[in-house]
C-alpha cells in the first residue's frame, strides 16, 4: 500500500520559487524535466517513503535530492501513511536557512 503525499502552503511556495529561479537561468526545456524529475520523485517516494536522507534530529523529517541544485524536504507520518512535503530548497544556500524545516 503507498503513502499519500500532501502538500503544505510553504512547499507550494517554495517550489514556484524554484520555478521563478529556473525561468532566469534556463530553457523551457529544462524547466520541464525539472517538473517532470520532481513528479517521478515524488511518485518514487509514495512506494519508498524512506528513500531520503535524515534529517537531523527531527523526527521523520528526511531531505530527498530532486536534482543537483534542487532538493524536498519531507515529513513521514507513518501511521497515517502519509508523507507531507514541508519545503523545495536550493542545495546552494547557506545550510543555516534550512535549519528552521528540520529542527
Amino acid at each position: 500500500m503507498s503513502f499519500i503525499v500532501l502538500w503544505t502552503n510553504e512547499a507550494y511556495s517554495t517550489f514556484e520559487k524554484r520555478i521563478d529561479y529556473l525561468r532566469i537561468h534556463w530553457t523551457e526545456k529544462e524547466i520541464k524535466h525539472f517538473k517532470k524529475r520532481v513528479n517521478e520523485y515524488l511518485d518514487t517516494l509514495k512506494e519508498e517513503p524512506f528513500i531520503g536522507k535524515k534529517a537531523g534530529k527531527a523526527r521523520n523529517v528526511h531531505i530527498g535530492l530532486i536534482i543537483k541544485q534542487v532538493s524536498v524536504i519531507y515529513r513521514i507520518k507513518v501511521k497515517k501513511r502519509e508523507i507531507e512535503l514541508i519545503s523545495f530548497i536550493d542545495n546552494r544556500q547557506d545550510p543555516k536557512k534550512i535549519q528552521k524545516y528540520i529542527s
